[in-house]
């Protein structure tokens, strides 16, 4: 690795240093991966297209300065999808002072959005997934699963199983189409979290990879206490009160992914200053475990008796393993 690359592949933005230190980031949205377009609304589409991005930056506790958007359009796309989709763009970067300076168009079967984002940690340097230590507790904003159930019911709509015209519960479907970035969160973390991430794949994959690059001189496990994670109204409701009692829910809550929130671990002094920022912001920080010296790495989930639960599914991979291969 070049010495000006203080972080590359492992982290959520890379980290370079230039003149001044830079971070970058770049995300790709595919249809029928990440979205259904015949039901996702073309401006919050391109909300969502810009917002991703500046949650990766939001991890590093970085400030967005800057975007890059590449988009290949489908042959029948009209002219008004994509000023919708623009326009949404644009709210996103007006909001977080975003300047869009350049990108690409194409061709394409299927509409594919990749976004690329420039900015600058907010402190001297930024947050990494490599800083958890022994005794730190593990922290999460929010609320976690609505956006992956949001997108489940999406797909029933077009299945025929679900009218989401009738369905009440909007709020799920908004985590999907328009996450908010967590960039004032982040930045407010700067100095008060040892690693952090955004949970783009939930968060047992995001909670490993913080493990395995803070585990590099000595071996970490986490500990999950499932009834501390933080579930919306809306969720639990959908499963009767009891999603802690549903296969569904649990592997929605906890692999899904999509929330877009931050999860951090800090030591326990930090929880002071922790309920002060969420009180600043209107933002939830919920603590749902631990960090401890393991001699394998692993996410151990606990009930509220302190009784094993195995973990669920996996809701999505982009990449199985082949049956039979194990994950590291």
């Amino acid at each position: 690795m070049r010495p000006e690359v203080l972080a590359g592949l492992g982290d959520d933005a890379a980290w370079l240093k230039t003149a001044a230190s830079t971070l970058i980031t770049c995300d790709l949205l595919i249809e029928d991966v990440h979205f259904l377009r015949e039901l996702h609304p073309p401006r919050l589409l391109g909300r969502k297209a810009l917002s991703v991005n500046l949650s990766d930056l939001a991890a590093m506790a970085g400030i967005p300065q800057y975007a890059l958007l590449a988009a290949a359009f489908p042959r029948d796309l009209t002219l008004e999808y994509a000023d919708e989709l623009m326009t949404g763009f644009l709210e996103v970067a007006l909001e977080h002072k975003v300047e869009l300076i350049g990108g690409d168009t194409t061709a394409s079967d299927k509409l594919c959005l990749c976004v690329t984002v420039l900015g600058t940690p907010a402190a001297d340097k930024p947050v990494l997934r490599s800083g958890a230590k022994p005794g730190d507790e593990v922290w999460v904003s929010g609320s976690l699963g609505d956006a992956a159930l949001g997108f489940e019911l999406l797909k029933k709509s077009r299945a025929g199983q679900l009218d989401i015209s009738d369905f009440h519960h909007s709020s799920l479907l908004v985590r999907h189409f328009d996450p908010s970035p967590r960039v004032e969160a982040g930045s407010r973390l700067a100095h008060l979290a040892h690693a952090m991430i955004d949970l783009s794949d939930g968060l047992l994959s995001d909670l490993g990879r913080i493990l395995e690059e803070s585990g590099k001189s000595q071996t970490l496990r986490a500990v999950i206490e499932l009834e501390r994670v933080p579930l919306s109204p809306d969720f639990r409701e959908y499963y009767g009160g009891k999603p802690l009692s549903s296969e569904e829910a649990l592997s929605l809550m906890l692999t899904g992914g999509e929330d877009y929130e931050l999860l951090f671990t800090a030591p326990a002094s930090a929880a002071p200053p922790l309920k002060k920022i969420s009180a600043d912001l209107g933002l939830a920080f919920t603590q749902v475990g631990k960090i401890e010296a393991g001699k394998v790495r692993e996410i151990t989930l606990l009930d509220r008796t302190g009784r094993l639960v195995p973990p669920p599914r996996p809701w999505f991979e982009h990449f199985p393993n082949p049956k039979g291969i194990p994950s590291e």
